[in-house]
């Protein structure tokens, strides 16, 4: 994400096509009152991937970003935040899980790893 984001740009540069974009100024509906802030480019691996476990997304995701490493490395000296998200809901006991390989590959890429976690049903009374 970046202010001056252009999507279009990105997409060139990755040679992959967005899940979804955003561009600065552009309301996200038709309803909404305030635009985007920044633009943006997307990658989800939702609705690709069949399976809950965090591994199985983030290999899609992986395999995506193969050999982008300089890309990456370029669009961050140019100021653009590159990270990537996973979301996980608490069902039950466990957590998102990921290997030593899926590590290596994010550190070989440059990329940071967060976690958005949501706790859902959580209605212990404790």
């Amino acid at each position: 994400m970046s202010e001056d984001l252009r999507p279009e740009s990105i997409t060139s540069l990755l040679g992959i096509q967005p899940t979804h974009t955003q561009v600065r100024g552009e309301l996200p509906r038709p309803t909404a009152k305030h635009p985007f802030k920044s633009g943006g480019w997307f990658l989800e691996s939702a609705g690709h991937v069949e399976s809950r476990d965090s591994r199985h997304h983030l290999d899609w995701l992986l395999a995506h970003l193969q050999g982008k490493a300089t890309v990456i490395a370029r669009l961050k000296e140019q100021g653009y935040l590159v990270d990537l998200c996973i979301r996980w809901d608490s069902v039950g006991q466990g957590g998102p899980t990921f290997n030593p390989r899926q590590m290596a590959q994010l550190g070989e890429l440059g990329i940071e790893l967060w976690l958005d976690i949501y706790f859902a049903g959580n209605d212990s009374a404790g």
